[in-house]
């Protein structure tokens, strides 16, 4: 690729690349009508890397559009440098602007002023000479202005300033530069990193400057659309990885809100990180990165390379960057495994710690080791459809206070959309994602299936974990207990874990549902400072004559000066004196015959009436599920070794029916692990056969002679294809697991067998239904129970989940492991009753059977979907 880069008064215009004939330049954003515009061009040749050239200004004729361009007059603003300082609500900004003449005049000055966001001038100085030598070509020019009462800049209050500084020549005004001004202080001490002398926590993702379709070439509302996506996942930071930022994206971050940690770019050039004289080049990278993004507001710290060997030219280039930029930290972010080999005898001047990966136990450990504010700049690496430990290590981060916070890797998908030489079946497994058979975002193998949204942006349920755990006003309570037709009081406890907002900025909401039905609505006003925790009092009634199965209290916050939604809670209400499982046994039981047990085939028939009924392919024991890219890096790592017990679910290899009675049939099995010989699993499964063609299952597995680990362990069944629709009421609408729970609500969800996120186990199911578009199928009734459901070939797979482990990911097994050499005995209960025609009460849970869905199917094919 080669091509032009174009500067236009400082700011970076954008990119033609000559190969694609692409002329996407339009300055006019830039320049005002009739303002002079400063050009600046970068050349780059396939023959050489970039480099400034006005030879090629000819060029740009055809670049530009509708432009006048101007020339630099000959006395002009070379650099300019603002410093913020704030005390309470008072501020004061230090500017030092440097002026290239050709010749030092009597009367050149520089004069600024400050703008607020309505245009009213608010502070105005003349800046001083301060250095001046009669045979140089510059003048540095400094001064200060105070503001007793200043709108302050964080990522919660984003205020910008305008700053006009005006290069004069006499009275005569030579050159006009204007520059958005945030202020705001960053200070660090005793462990503690601070903005505006304020704690603060970093809720923060990676972001790289990438476009599935333009590359690195990325537009302004690509990055709109990215800042809006971080925006919506409750994010306040972004760790640009591994190079400063497009300086559009860095401009609007100071408009919208995002700290940002910028940093100085390695690249790939560990060899060179030994030789002395690579020292320039590294100097020259830092230079030219504070130089450009030492004014925004946004950024709060450098990062000095990524990952790199901590040399000695290295630790030269930080004292460098801190020389070049002392109001703000520095860090080496550390590969994990180094840092926790040198974490002790990094020099006591680097600022910020980084390490990379932690485990819960590392961050314990370094909050007792360490003195100096940490950011994990990169943490729970997801790959795939995997992405553990969020919610675990964003919770110590935000109990200790060395922690400052830490970024998510990654914000999306490395993925760049190609067209495919060979077309791909929609069950094929792949580490792409797929629009149709031939045109894919294709993710170099998993290299770059790292993200917490697709490449095209579409969210995955980490994406969601992710929006729950940075929630800034998180609720803490979990279950609530109201007895029927009595006014109570409930307590709300709630942490606001904004860094700068009140919680009467924030409108929030709540809803008393009995069902699908709303009993009573209102709003919860709602008083607390940054970083407290405040007990809120509600009085709720469930009236006396609501017969609902399910209660619960839905809250939604969100801002009020936007009033977009940005958290919900529900909390299940326990009506006292209520046997739920009982009553929904009962209601939905039909009029039929006793369903069969086939034992030595292994399948049960639930009758529905007459001839008909639901057959059913098991039971199997459940040691696994779907396989992911996470899980295959961990076998392939591991080879013979590999811990993972497989297949996910496993036909018995005998078959004793143990007791055979028309009401009962006991069943003991033997099940054999299929990747590894000579484990075995003793089953024992008893079916009770109840009136109307219910039947009870109880089940006891017991392993024998065993190792390794076990994804999902309990007892799944197949049913047939035409069961389509999947009902339930418990904890949706997205999957979780152990360590990746928060994103989900308890509620009634439903979705389509073909829906992007049907997939996945769903905890605290009280009931599911499993049925066709006509409602026929059967229910499965049990106490807060793990509910998995998976399509395969064969139909749909669904499974009663005893234990389970969490996610993997990069690299790492999950943080909570079933070790089945641990394990006694995998038991659990549930019954399944057929369904043909709804019962009322089933319908007031559920609605009409006959209600369907759409299904998201946003792609033909995708990673961790088969």
């Amino acid at each position: 690729l080669y091509g032009y880069k174009v500067w236009v008064n400082g700011r970076y215009a954008g990119y033609w690349n000559s190969a694609f004939n692409r002329k996407i330049f339009d300055i006019s954003e830039f320049v005002r009508a009739g303002e002079r515009a400063e050009l600046a061009v970068e050349v780059s040749t396939r023959s050489r890397g970039w480099a400034f050239d006005t030879n090629d200004c000819w060029s740009l004729s055809g670049i530009f559009r509708d432009v006048t361009l101007f020339r630099v007059p000959s006395t002009h603003l070379n650099d300019l440098t603002v410093k913020t300082f704030v005390k309470d609500q008072s501020a004061s900004i230090h500017m030092a602007a440097l002026v290239s003449t050709p010749k030092i005049k009597k009367h050149q000055g520089v004069r600024v002023k400050l703008f607020d966001v309505t245009g009213q001038v608010v502070a105005a100085a003349p800046l001083a000479t301060t250095l001046k030598n009669p045979d140089a070509d510059s003048v540095l020019y400094a001064g200060s202005i105070s503001l007793p009462n200043a709108n302050l800049w964080t990522s919660e209050t984003p205020y910008l300033y305008t700053l006009r500084v005006e290069v004069l020549e006499g009275n005569k005004s030579v050159q006009t530069y204007e520059q958005k001004v945030g202020i705001r202080e960053i200070t660090w001490e005793n462990g503690i990193f601070k903005i505006n002398n304020k704690v603060v926590k970093l809720r923060g993702v990676n972001h790289h400057d990438l476009s599935p379709v333009n590359g690195r070439a990325i537009t302004e509302k690509e990055m709109l659309e990215d800042l809006k996506l971080i925006r919506e996942g409750n994010a306040n930071f972004i760790r640009a990885a591994h190079y400063p930022p497009h300086s559009r994206f860095m401009e609007l971050c100071d408009s919208l809100g995002f700290y940002v940690i910028d940093e100085v770019p390695f690249g790939f050039g560990d060899k060179n990180l030994y030789k002395a004289d690579f020292l320039t080049d590294l100097k020259e990278r830092a230079r030219a990165t504070i130089a450009r993004d030492k004014n925004h507001p946004c950024v709060i710290a450098w990062s000095v390379g990524n990952e790199n060997p901590l040399t000695k030219i290295c630790l030269e280039t930080g004292r460098y960057v801190k020389l070049l930029d002392p109001t703000r930290p520095y860090s080496f972010p550390q590969v994990g495994s180094y840092f926790r080999k040198i974490g002790d005898t990094i020099p006591a001047e680097v600022d910020l710690l980084s390490p990379h990966y932690p485990a819960p136990s590392h961050l314990k450990q370094y909050a007792q080791q360490f003195n100096r504010p940490i950011i994990i700049t990169e943490y729970a690496h997801a790959l795939g459809l995997d992405a553990d430990r969020i919610e675990a290590l964003w919770e110590l981060m935000y109990q200790y206070p060395i922690f400052a916070g830490g970024a998510v890797w990654h914000l999306f998908d490395q993925g760049i959309l190609v067209k495919s030489d060979s077309a791909i079946q929609a069950n094929d497994v792949t580490t792409s994602v797929w629009l149709d058979s031939i045109r894919c975002y294709d993710n170099f193998g998993n290299k770059g299936a790292d993200g917490l949204a697709y490449a095209n942006r579409i969210p995955h349920e980490d994406f969601y974990e992710m929006r729950k755990v940075y929630t800034p006003v998180k609720a803490l309570d979990d279950t609530l207990k109201v007895p029927l037709g009595i006014p109570t009081t409930v307590y709300i406890k709630l942490s606001n874990r904004f860094n700068f907002t009140q919680l009467n900025r924030v409108h929030c909401t709540w809803k008393l549902m009995g069902d699908r039905k709303e009993l009573v609505t209102g709003e919860l006003p709602l008083e607390g400072m940054p970083h407290d925790t405040i007990v809120h009092e509600l009085g709720v009634e469930i009236p006396a004559s609501s017969n609902a199965f399910f209660y619960r209290l839905e809250l939604v916050f969100s801002d009020k000066k936007g009033g977009n939604p940005f958290y919900e809670k529900t909390y299940p209400i326990v009506a006292e004196g209520e046997e739920r499982t009982a009553r929904l046994q009962k209601v939905i039981q039909q009029k039929g015959e006793r369903s069969t047990v086939d034992a030595n085939n292994n399948r049960i028939q639930l009758k529905i009436a007459g001839d008909d009924f639901i057959e059913l392919q098991g039971a199997f024991a459940r040691m696994g599920r779907i396989s992911t890219m996470s899980e295959q890096t961990i076998i392939e790592k591991r080879g013979e070794n590999n811990p993972i017990w497989a297949p996910r679910y496993m036909a018995p290899q005998q078959i004793h029916l143990k007791t055979d009675l028309d009401q009962m049939k006991v069943v003991d099995c033997i099940f054999e692990r299929g990747n590894k010989q000579g484990q075995f699993l003793d089953g024992n499964i008893q079916y009770s056969l109840l009136e109307h063609g219910a039947i009870e299952v109880r089940y006891e597995i017991t392993p024998r002679n065993v190792a390794g680990i076990a994804m999902e362990a309990g007892l799944s069944f197949v049913a047939p294809a035409s069961l389509t629709e999947f009902r339930w009421v418990g904890m949706g609408p997205y999957a979780a697991y152990p360590g990746k729970s928060r994103l989900s609500e308890f509620g009634t969800y439903h979705l389509n067998v073909q829906d992007l996120f049907f997939q996945g186990n769903r905890q605290e199911v009280e009931i599911a239904l499993l049925t066709d578009k006509s409602g026929k199928g059967f229910a499965l009734i049990a106490d807060k129970a793990n509910i998995a459901v998976e399509r395969s070939p064969e139909g749909v797979v669904i499974s009663h989940n005893a234990l389970i482990s969490g996610r993997f990911n990069k690299n790492s097994e999950p943080e909570i492991k079933v070790r089945l050499s641990q394990v006694e005995r995998v038991s659990g209960s549930f019954t399944l009753v057929p369904l043909n025609e709804w019962p009322e009460d089933l319908q007031r849970i559920f609605g009409s059977p006959q209600k369907n869905v759409q299904p998201f199917v946003p792609f033909f094919n995708s990673y961790d979907q088969n």
